[in-house]
C-alpha cells in the first residue's frame, strides 16, 4: 500500500512537471518567435541583409573569411581592431558554403537566438527573485514583447547594434544582483565575479557602457541610500564588480590603443584623444531631437535607420511618402494626417509609462525607485542640451572626455547625446514583471478582465512599433536624395528577390579576392533591396578608398585609379529609383577603358585587367611631391609602360630614378614634371623622350626649351620597360597576421592595401615606408616576402581566447545551469516523494 501511494504521489509529481514543462517550452517557443519578427521576411527569401559596418559578410569576396575572425586586418578597411569581432567569431564555425546569403542567413541566427536566450534566462531569473508565482509566464511573455518593441531596439536591430542590446542584458544582470541583495538573498564572491564579467562584456560591446554604467549604478545607490536599504551590501557587490571587471577592462584598453601601440610610443598611445568634437556647443548642435518628448518615447536618434511611422502610412501610396509632413532632423517620423497618428504618438509612451507604474507596489518601492532613478538619469543625459538643467549633460558627457587615459577611449563617441538611450530597453525585464505583477496579480482578481488588460498592453506596445512586424522595417531610411522629404519607398528587408543578373554578378565577386567599386550618383538605391549608396560608394575591397562617379571628361583616367587602388571591378546597378542617366554609362562603357566583363538589364561588370593589390617593378620612381602631380606623372607613364601603373617611393634607393617637379633646368640624371608652362628652362644637351597629353616624341635637345602643362621629360638613358609594374598574387594568414607574396628578388613591391605605418615587420626585404598614395613600399632581397602586423599574432590568440571565455561563459550562464538546477529539482523532489 505504501509502495502504491508511493507512486501515485510520484505519477502526479511527473504530471505536474511535464505540465510545467509544456507550459515553459510554449512561452519559450512563443518568445523566439517574437524576436525573429523583423527579419523573418530575410530568413525565408532570397536576399540579402542591410549591413551597416564594413565587418559583416556581405558584397566581398573569398577575403570575407578573414573577417569572421577576430581580425587585426579587415580587407575592406586595411589595419583594424573591431571589437564586433565578439560576435563575427561565431561564423568560421559555419563556414560551409560560398554562399554569402546562406552565411548571413547563419550570422543572424546564431546573434538573434543568443540575444533571445540571454533575454529569456534574465527575465526568468528577475521573476523569481521578486517572488513572482501567479501568472509567471503570462508576466514573462508581455516583458519580452515590451523589451524587443521599445522603439529604440528597432533602431538598434534596423542598424545592426546588436552590441547594444547585448551590453545592455549585461548591465541588467548587475542590477538583478542587486535585486537579490534587496531581497535579502546572499550574494556570494562568484556572484560577484559575474557580475564583473558581465561588466566587462557589456564594455567588449562598447566601451561607453562603462562609463554609462557609473552613471547607472550611482544613480541607483543614491536612491538607495535615500531610501535606507541595504546600502554596505549594494556597495560592496559594485565595488567588487568594478574590481573583477579590470582584467576585461584592461584587455578592452588594449585592443583599443593596440593600432597606435605599434606605430607610436606607449605614452602616445594612451593620451588618444576624444574621437569627436568635444565642445559645449558641439553637444548642443547634436541635441535636435533629444527633446523630452522624444526620449520619453524612446525614439531619440539623430541617424535614424527607419523614420517611425503610424500604420495608416501603409494606406497611402508609396509615390506620396515623399510628400508627407515629417518631424525631427533627418525626417525622424513620418506624420499623415490624421487621427491615427495622434493615437500612434499616444501609444509611443506606453514603454515608460508601463515601467514607472511599478512605483504603485508599495510592497516593491524600495526595489523598483532606485532603478528607475537610474532610468531618468539615463533619459535626462540623453536629452542632451534639452535637459532641465543644462549644465548637466556637459558634466557627465563632455567633462569626462577630457580625463587622462578615458578620453577618446572609453568615450568613442563624446558630444553626441542620444547615443546613451540605446541601452535604456535593459531597464524593460527589470522594471515590468513589477509592473505587471502588481497590474495583474494584486489589482485584478478576474481571469477575463486580466486577459482584457494584457491584451490591451500588448496591443498598444504592437500599435507603438508595428514596424518590427512588418518583416520589412518599412519604410526604410532617409537617403538625401529623393524627392520631398527624401524618404525611400522601400524597407531594409524587402523585396527579397533582386533580379538574376545582379545575383550572377555577385556570384562572380563572391569567388574573387578582387576589388571591387559600385559607382552610382548621391542617393542610388536599388529598388529590390535594403541597400542604398549615400553620397559614396561602399569602401573598396581589399583595398581602401571611395571612388565616386567621376565626370566624363576624366572617365580615360579610370582605369589608372582603378589599378593604383587594387580595384579589379567596377559594378553599375542601374535598377534604381533614380537612374544613371544614358550618357553617364555610355561613357564608362565605351571611355573607361575597361573590359565589359558582364552586361545585362541595366546590370555591368567592369574589368580592370591589370589591378591588382600587389604589384612588383624592376626599378621605381622617388617622388615626394603631391598625389595630384604624382597621379599626373602616372597617367602620362600609364600608355608607355604596358598600361601599369609606375611604383612610386618617397625616399631615394637603388634603382630608383628621381623625378624633379618644375627644375629651372633639366639634366640627364633625373626626370622632369612640369604642371605649369615654362618658357627657355636651360637643358644640358642629351637626347630625351618628352611626353605630354598629346605625344610622345624623342629628340636631342642641346640648349634650352619651352614647356607646356603636365609635360614629363624623361633622358633616354631611363628604361621605361623597367618600370613596367606586374601583379602578384598573395596570401594572407589571420591568426599570423601576416602576408606571404612571392615576387622575384631585387625587386619593388607595392599594396595598395592600407598597412599600418611603420607597424609592419618585413622579411625578405627593405620596408621603405609609404608613398605619396599611402601605399606601402618594400624592396626584396629574396623571392619570399613575409609581412608581419606587430604584435598581429599575440593579438589575434588574445582576442580568440577571450572570445571562447565568454562563450563558455555564456553557455554555463543561459544553458548549463538552467538545465542543471531543473534537473536537481526534479530529482531532489523525487527524493522528497520517496
Amino acid at each position: 500500500m505504501v509502495k502504491l501511494n508511493t507512486l501515485l504521489k510520484l505519477k502526479s509529481l511527473v504530471s505536474i512537471n511535464i505540465r510545467k514543462i509544456n507550459t515553459d517550452l510554449l512561452t519559450f517557443l512563443i518568445g523566439y518567435l517574437i524576436s525573429l519578427a523583423p527579419i523573418y521576411v530575410f530568413l525565408f527569401g532570397n536576399g540579402y541583409f542591410n549591413s551597416y559596418n564594413y565587418n559583416t559578410p556581405f558584397f566581398s569576396g573569398l577575403e570575407l573569411k578573414y573577417l569572421f575572425t577576430p581580425s587585426v586586418y579587415a580587407p575592406e578597411v586595411g589595419f583594424a581592431v573591431n571589437l564586433n569581432f565578439f560576435y563575427f567569431f561565431l561564423l568560421p564555425f559555419f563556414y560551409l558554403t560560398q554562399n554569402i546569403i546562406i552565411l548571413d542567413k547563419i550570422w543572424l541566427i546564431i546573434v538573434f537566438t543568443a540575444i533571445y536566450i540571454s533575454l529569456y534566462k534574465l527575465t526568468g531569473n528577475i521573476i523569481n527573485v521578486l517572488g513572482i508565482e501567479k501568472n509567471k509566464n503570462l508576466i514573462k511573455i508581455i516583458t519580452i514583447i515590451f523589451y524587443y518593441l521599445v522603439p529604440i531596439n528597432v533602431v538598434n536591430i534596423a542598424y545592426n547594434f546588436f552590441d547594444f542590446m547585448i551590453g545592455g542584458l549585461a548591465l541588467a544582470y548587475i542590477l538583478y544582483q542587486l535585486i537579490k541583495i534587496q531581497r535579502g538573498h546572499n550574494i556570494s564572491k562568484f556572484d560577484i565575479i559575474k557580475s564583473g564579467l558581465m561588466l566587462g562584456l557589456a564594455g567588449l560591446m562598447d566601451p561607453r557602457d562603462y562609463v554609462w554604467s557609473l552613471y547607472i549604478f550611482s544613480a541607483y545607490l543614491i536612491g538607495i541610500i535615500i531610501l535606507n536599504q541595504k546600502v554596505w551590501k549594494s556597495f560592496k557587490l559594485l565595488a567588487g564588480t568594478y574590481v573583477s571587471s579590470l582584467p576585461v577592462v584592461a584587455f578592452t584598453y588594449y585592443i583599443f590603443i593596440y593600432p597606435s601601440l605599434i606605430t607610436v610610443s606607449i605614452s602616445k598611445a594612451i593620451s588618444v584623444s576624444a574621437y569627436r568634437p568635444d565642445t559645449y556647443s558641439y553637444i548642443a548642435s547634436w541635441s535636435h531631437n533629444s527633446l523630452l518628448f522624444n526620449v520619453f518615447m524612446f525614439i531619440n536618434t539623430g541617424w535614424t535607420p527607419i523614420p517611425y511611422a503610424p500604420i495608416s502610412i501603409l494606406f497611402y501610396p508609396r509615390e506620396e511618402w515623399w510628400y508627407l509632413p515629417t518631424y525631427g532632423n533627418n525626417a525622424m517620423m513620418l506624420l499623415p494626417p490624421s487621427i491615427i497618428t495622434d493615437i500612434w504618438l499616444a501609444s509611443l509612451f506606453v514603454f515608460f509609462l508601463a515601467m514607472a507604474l511599478s512605483l504603485l507596489d508599495k510592497d516593491k518601492i524600495r526595489i523598483s525607485a532606485p532603478i528607475l532613478l537610474s532610468l531618468l538619469f539615463i533619459l535626462l543625459l540623453s536629452a542632451g542640451s534639452n535637459s532641465p538643467i543644462t549644465q548637466f549633460v556637459y558634466w557627465f558627457e563632455i567633462d569626462p572626455s577630457h580625463l587622462p587615459i578615458i578620453r577618446g577611449i572609453f568615450g568613442t563617441t563624446w558630444a553626441i547625446p542620444y547615443y546613451v538611450e540605446d541601452i535604456a530597453p535593459l531597464f524593460v525585464p527589470i522594471l515590468l514583471p513589477i509592473s505587471l505583477n502588481y497590474l495583474l496579480n494584486k489589482k485584478i482578481n478576474r481571469n477575463k478582465i486580466r486577459i482584457l488588460i494584457s491584451g490591451i498592453l500588448i496591443f498598444f506596445a504592437v500599435f507603438a512599433s508595428w514596424q518590427y512586424f512588418n518583416g520589412t522595417l518599412f519604410p526604410s531610411q532617409v537617403t538625401g536624395a529623393y524627392p520631398g522629404n527624401s524618404i525611400s519607398l522601400q524597407g531594409y528587408y524587402a523585396p527579397l528577390y533582386p533580379p538574376k543578373q545582379w545575383v550572377h554578378v555577385m556570384n562572380i565577386l563572391s569567388t574573387s579576392d578582387a576589388g571591387v567599386a559600385y559607382v552610382g550618383e548621391i542617393g542610388f538605391s536599388e529598388k529590390w533591396t535594403h541597400y542604398q549608396f549615400i553620397s559614396h560608394t561602399p569602401f573598396l575591397m581589399p583595398g581602401y578608398a571611395t571612388i565616386g562617379s567621376p565626370s566624363t571628361k576624366y572617365v580615360n583616367q579610370t582605369p589608372l585609379a582603378y589599378d593604383i587602388s587594387g580595384t579589379k571591378y567596377l559594378f553599375i546597378d542601374n535598377t534604381s529609383y533614380i537612374p544613371l542617366s544614358n550618357s553617364f554609362i555610355y561613357e564608362y562603357l565605351n571611355y573607361s577603358g575597361l573590359k565589359i566583363a558582364y552586361e545585362g538589364n541595366c546590370v555591368y561588370l567592369l574589368e580592370q585587367p591589370n589591378a591588382s593589390v600587389f604589384r612588383y617593378a624592376y626599378e621605381a620612381l622617388y617622388f615626394n611631391g603631391s598625389e595630384e602631380n604624382a597621379f599626373n606623372i602616372e597617367w602620362l607613364l600609364y600608355p608607355h609602360i604596358n598600361y601599369t601603373p609606375a611604383i612610386i617611393v618617397n625616399k631615394p634607393f637603388k634603382n630608383t630614378v628621381e623625378v624633379v617637379l618644375n627644375p629651372n633646368s633639366v639634366n640627364e640624371s633625373v626626370i622632369s614634371y612640369f604642371n605649369e608652362s615654362k618658357m627657355n628652362i636651360h637643358v644640358n644637351p642629351g637626347s630625351y623622350i618628352i611626353i605630354n597629353d598629346t605625344s610622345m616624341k624623342t629628340e636631342y635637345i642641346d640648349s634650352s626649351m619651352n614647356v607646356t602643362p603636365n609635360t614629363l621629360i624623361i633622358p633616354s638613358n631611363v628604361s621605361l620597360h623597367k618600370l613596367v609594374s606586374y601583379p602578384i598574387n598573395f596570401t594572407f594568414h589571420q591568426i599570423l597576421a601576416s602576408f606571404i607574396v612571392k615576387p622575384p628578388s631585387n625587386v619593388f613591391v607595392e599594396t595598395s592595401l592600407p598597412l599600418p605605418y611603420q607597424g609592419l615587420n618585413v622579411n625578405g626585404g627593405i620596408y621603405l615606408g609609404v608613398n605619396t598614395f599611402n601605399q606601402t613600399i618594400i624592396y626584396t632581397t629574396s623571392n619570399s616576402l613575409n609581412i608581419n602586423i606587430k604584435l598581429g599574432f599575440f593579438t589575434d590568440i588574445l582576442m580568440i581566447l577571450v572570445d571562447l571565455f565568454f562563450y563558455l561563459f555564456f553557455i554555463y550562464l543561459s544553458i548549463y545551469k538552467s538545465s542543471k538546477n531543473q534537473i536537481k529539482s526534479v530529482i531532489l523532489k523525487f527524493l522528497k516523494v520517496r
